[in-house]
């Protein structure tokens, strides 16, 4: 029977935390759905850990061969997916039991892309919408203006089928992060529309590079992201210009944070 949601999970090493994912799943939709889980060459436990999923019926496992990055994966299970709506989900969350609804909602209306707000392990909240970092966005950000463009954490969008085509599916230069910037930039291009859905998705944190990256090392990768992504979109010049304007952005607001900024926007120079 066809599915009316495919839930698409990128797993690496990321232990318990797919197995509760799972588990949440099992328990809170109502729809016709699937779950595919690819796992990019883990090396931990997670997949046996999730063994009573892979016997059902609508839990798929794509094992590859190596660490092909997030958004290569994610297209994978794309490729694979045969439901009307795609919901692509981090394992380091648990949806709730308001998830049908947003499906419901998501399946009535395809032409919208959904974003869920994420609760953390303390309860604060997350995903906002943050504006494109281009100086000329940020401006029009900041005055109010309708026209900026915005983005949203991947760790959870619903978007249609045909528009997840549409837009050519996530970008395989990016292996992690940035990503998602980039998947919102190109669904603003195609003048998608981008609406907050209303369940909570309890938002874990702990997944794979949180164990294995420091603080330093993780903002390196950041860096190089966002410059392929202004490489790819916009010019060296409106590059710099971001970086400048972040740059009196941390000293004015986040001064603690400028050393590890300016380190990281030279290191990821030469890493």
């Amino acid at each position: 029977m066809k599915p009316d949601v495919s839930v698409i999970i990128v797993n690496y090493n990321t232990g318990r935390l797919l197995r509760n994912c799972l588990a949440s799943i099992a328990g809170n939709i109502r729809q016709k759905y699937e779950v595919i889980v690819v796992d990019n060459h883990s090396a931990d436990d997670s997949l046996s850990m999730c063994s009573e999923f892979w016997g059902k019926e609508n839990f798929r496992l794509e094992r590859l061969d190596r660490n092909y990055g997030f958004s290569r994966a994610n297209n994978v299970g794309a490729g694979l997916a045969r439901g009307s709506v795609f919901h692509f989900l981090n394992p380091d969350t648990e949806l709730q039991e308001g998830i049908s609804r947003d499906y419901e909602t998501a399946l009535a209306h395809p032409e919208n892309v959904y974003v869920n707000p994420l609760v953390n392990r303390d309860g604060s909240y997350e995903n906002d919408k943050m504006p494109v970092p281009v100086l000329r966005n940020i401006r029009l950000w900041n005055s109010g203006s309708g026209d900026a463009a915005f983005w949203y954490k991947g760790a959870s969008v619903m978007i249609s089928a045909d528009n997840f085509r549409r837009i050519g599916g996530w970008c395989e230069d990016y292996f992690l992060f940035a990503e998602d910037l980039d998947l919102f930039y190109e669904i603003s291009r195609h003048g998608i529309p981008v609406r907050v859905a209303e369940s909570e998705i309890f938002h874990l944190g702990g997944g794979s590079t949180s164990s294995m990256w420091s603080a330093l090392r993780r903002e390196i990768q950041v860096e190089k992201s966002n410059r392929l992504f202004f490489r790819k979109h916009f010019s060296r010049t409106e590059y710099l210009k971001s970086k400048l304007y972040y740059l009196f952005h941390h000293s004015v607001k986040r001064p603690g944070h400028v050393p590890r900024y300016l380190a990281a926007w030279f290191l990821s120079l030469w890493r």
